[in-house]
């Protein structure tokens, strides 16, 4: 089993979410893949820590081949067979809080039912059917199941059957799938990755994410979607959910506490706000509680949820005593704040990153800065890493950008701002 922050008390309900994370590159009797392990490998710090690095998934990983990852070795001693996988999903959906699925493999149709192949799969019993998948993700106790299917054909699971009966389509309250393809396209790869898996990571990076940093299985689906063309891949949504806790957390534009603030500048969704000189720091007639509301606006600002009306900048609108207004995403959070539907209140110390340079950036500095000084070492590097940062194969520039977010998230902790403005 491989841990991604495995509760470790009953009453820490932050991680009381569970995922199966399954990758297979080889088969017995099936051509082989390349980035199915990859998939994992990336998706799987995503899904077991918030961006703040707290806990979120505890993880279990089924890689159907060899590993060049010592921990991912040590992690997975056996084959993922049918037996292997079947018990996995059983403990996987015997739980009571919120499930997650995941699979980047082969799919496979064979008389009319879609299978996620797996590495003892043959023709005639190919794997696991994405029915018994669906079955096993109805008859849980689980509070929400969200099962993420990178697989040709995937988009089968929930269809109605040959006959139109719609008993196989049902998804009971609380389940939701996000698949790669249609029930008769192929999943495609690109640059070394599967390209649904590809955009997932890119989503729960924070491209799906809300002003609070909340990414919901429909922002993802949405951020995904948008991405694939008409000609390509479509990926599929369903779901039968009620309530949508986030998938991954983010840090937020805005903090919940300066959301639930809005109604108090504003007395309608509508209303404008005046500015006047004593709200910009340069001004003679400034105040510093002027100043404090004028740095929240320039936040909200940022955030979308707040515009001049009359000007381009927040700074002309206080130098002429122009109004500002709420922006469309603003009135509605407006909406949501008025109402008390913001969630609980947050501590008063702010959680927000020191800002820091990008891992990419480090890690191609890192590389270039390393073939240059290496003959001044009497070093000679490998022939295929000797070139450009452009040039350099896929998967060695991923672990070079992976290791370089590991160390900049420790040099660059999350740090306690006590002060309330």
């Amino acid at each position: 089993m491989a841990d991604g922050g495995e509760a470790r008390t009953s009453g820490d309900k932050a991680m009381m979410r569970r995922a199966l994370l399954v990758g297979i590159n080889s088969y017995d009797n099936m051509s082989s893949l390349s980035w199915c392990i990859d998939d994992v490998q990336e998706l799987h710090p995503l899904l077991a820590f918030h961006e703040d690095r707290t806990p979120n998934f505890a993880c279990r990983l089924l890689l159907g081949s060899q590993s060049t990852s010592k921990a991912l070795l040590a992690s997975q001693p056996e084959r993922v067979i049918f037996t292997t996988r079947r018990s996995a999903l059983k403990e996987l959906f015997d739980f009571d809080e919120k499930v997650l699925f995941y699979f980047s493999g082969h799919g496979y149709t064979r008389d009319n039912n879609t299978y996620l192949v797996t590495q003892d799969g043959t023709n005639t019993l190919p794997g696991i059917a994405l029915q018994e998948v669906l079955d096993m993700a109805n008859d849980s106790h689980a509070s929400e199941v969200l099962l993420l299917i990178d697989s040709c054909h995937s988009g089968a699971l929930g269809e109605p059957d040959q006959n139109g009966s719609l008993a196989k389509a049902y998804l009971r309250p609380g389940v939701t799938l996000l698949a790669a393809s249609r029930s008769d396209q192929q999943a495609l790869e690109q640059h070394g990755r599967g390209l649904f898996t590809s955009l997932l990571v890119g989503a729960l990076k924070g491209g799906a994410s809300d002003v609070r940093g909340q990414i919901s299985e429909a922002s993802i689906y949405a951020y995904i979607e948008q991405a694939l063309g008409p000609w390509e891949q479509r990926p599929i949504y369903k779901s039968n959910a009620t309530r949508l806790s986030p998938v991954r957390q983010c840090l937020p534009d805005i903090e919940g506490d300066e959301l639930r603030r809005l109604p108090q500048f504003f007395a309608r969704p509508d209303a404008q706000y005046y500015l006047d000189p004593s709200y910009e720091v340069v001004h003679s007639s400034a105040l510093p509680e002027h100043l404090s509301i004028f740095k929240l606006f320039k936040r909200y600002q940022v955030a979308r949820l707040l515009r001049p009306t009359l000007d381009n900048d927040l700074y002309f609108a206080a130098i002429h005593s122009h109004p500002v207004e709420l922006t469309p995403i603003g009135r509605f959070y407006w909406q949501l704040a008025k109402n008390g539907l913001l969630g609980k209140q947050s501590s008063p110390q702010k959680r927000r990153r020191t800002p820091m340079p990008d891992a990419e950036s480090v890690a191609r500095l890192f590389h270039e800065t390393y073939e240059r000084l290496a003959p001044t070492f009497n070093y000679e590097t490998r022939e295929a890493t000797r070139v450009s940062w452009d040039n350099v194969p896929e998967r060695n520039k991923r672990l070079m950008i992976a290791v370089s977010a590991e160390l900049l998230a420790m040099l660059f902790p999350l740090e306690e701002q006590n002060e309330m403005e």
